[in-house]
């Protein structure tokens, strides 16, 4: 009897174990700090790799909209609230935050892989790389290749249900919301010519 009840607890363990385990499994896939909790707004710099001095490009703001769990990272979209017409998807898995995205109508193109390095939320901050094109050519017409800084700065708006929203809805928010941007402009005045663009007049953030 004895034994039969032992056996019983054993088998009880371990189902628990096995649940404790699927639960500190699922918390895990959920980076901390990730791109969207505690500030949803960031600032990223380009600095370019084809400068001896890496000499810096444009800054733009970036807002991370509300991610899903898939697999071993999190997902989502983002758009700019700088540069009018850019937005993309981006990725995070433990600190590392890869983004792909394309701007005027799909003229070109950027992808970003970025290193979440120190601070405490909200004032994170990463470095990586960020690489931009035209897309024409057989290849592609490279932009820049460049280093890259992200940089924690606030929040941005969200959709009104973000614990419910879907995919068309997460979509159309983006959309929307990249659309009401201003064209960014030059230092003299004309529109910029892609997100990086070392001409662009500097943000108003940039001298906080």
């Amino acid at each position: 009897m004895r034994s039969f009840k032992h056996s019983l607890n054993l088998t009880g363990l371990t189902i628990f174990m096995v649940v404790v385990g699927f639960a500190v499994q699922a918390s895990a896939q959920v980076p901390r700090p990730n791109v969207y909790n505690g500030g949803n707004r960031w600032l990223i710099t380009a600095y370019d790799d084809a400068s001896t001095v890496h000499a810096q490009m444009a800054t733009q703001g970036l807002c991370f909209l509300p991610y899903v769990v898939v697999g071993t990272h999190i997902r989502g979209i983002w758009y700019s609230d700088t540069f009018g017409g850019w937005s993309g998807r981006y990725s995070q898995e433990g600190d590392r935050v890869l983004m792909h995205g394309n701007w005027g109508n799909f003229i070109g193109s950027d992808g970003m892989v970025i290193e979440l390095t120190e601070g405490t939320s909200p004032k994170d901050v990463g470095g990586g790389q960020w690489t931009e094109w035209f897309n024409f050519g057989a290849h592609g017409s490279t932009v820049v290749f460049a280093n890259a800084r992200l940089a924690r700065i606030g929040s941005c708006p969200i959709i009104a249900n973000p614990d419910t929203a879907t995919q068309a809805e997460l979509e159309a928010f983006a959309a929307e919301r990249s659309r009401s941007v201003p064209p960014r402009l030059r230092k003299d005045g004309k529109a910029a010519e892609s997100p990086t663009d070392p001409e662009s007049a500097p943000l108003a953030e940039e001298n906080q």
